[in-house]
């Protein structure tokens, strides 16, 4: 590894050794250092709570897990698979497998809410204010947002169809689906 420390009138150069594994994924590792800084992965186990005792990962790896499923490109929760050996070693792990993933966020789902419209259309809805809250507070934690805003947010929520052929779609929902969100900026703070 190469540090170049710049001055006004100096570049120094300072070579180090560093045994972690060599991948091109290599600048995830700032993004997590960054999280680690914001104290979010405590942040996260505390607002989810704590999964068992027996259990191997706690909630902030796997979300930390599907972040880096997604900054790396994964569509979906399998490319967890993809992904976990090119981190191997790396900052960012453990990695659970997918598996493990979809088995701790079906403990935390809300059942779906079914709604017929006048029409005779059935539509499934699932909420999840928990979730919701804690985007905000994210939000609140990592100063993106203040607390006592003087001027205001402006919320901008929104239906957006998008298409769904992936691989764990539910039957009946492989055209589209229309997912709600609302932002404040660039910031998704509901879903």
């Amino acid at each position: 590894m190469v540090i170049l420390e710049f001055t006004k009138t100096l570049v120094r150069m300072k070579v180090t050794t560093d045994l972690r594994k060599i991948t091109a994924f290599g600048g995830i590792n700032l993004i997590y250092d960054a999280l680690c800084a914001a104290k979010l992965p405590e942040f996260i186990n505390s607002e989810l709570g704590i999964r068992g005792i027996t259990a191997k990962y706690l909630h902030s790896d796997i979300v930390l897990a599907l972040l880096a499923n997604s900054l790396l490109q994964g569509s979906f929760l399998a490319d967890i698979e993809q992904i976990k050996p090119r981190l191997c070693g790396q900052k960012y792990s453990p990695i659970p497998s997918a598996d493990t993933g979809e088995y701790a966020f079906q403990k935390l789902k809300n059942p779906s809410q079914f709604v017929k419209t006048g029409s005779g259309v059935t539509h499934e809805i699932n909420y999840n204010p928990a979730f919701n809250r804690m985007l905000v507070r994210a939000a609140l934690k990592c100063k993106l947002l203040k607390n006592n805003s003087s001027n205001g947010y402006t919320l901008d929520y929104d239906n957006v169809v998008l298409e769904n052929n992936k691989q764990d779609a539910q039957t009946g929902y492989t055209k589209t689906k229309d997912p709600a969100s609302a932002c404040i900026g660039r910031m998704g703070l509901y879903t």
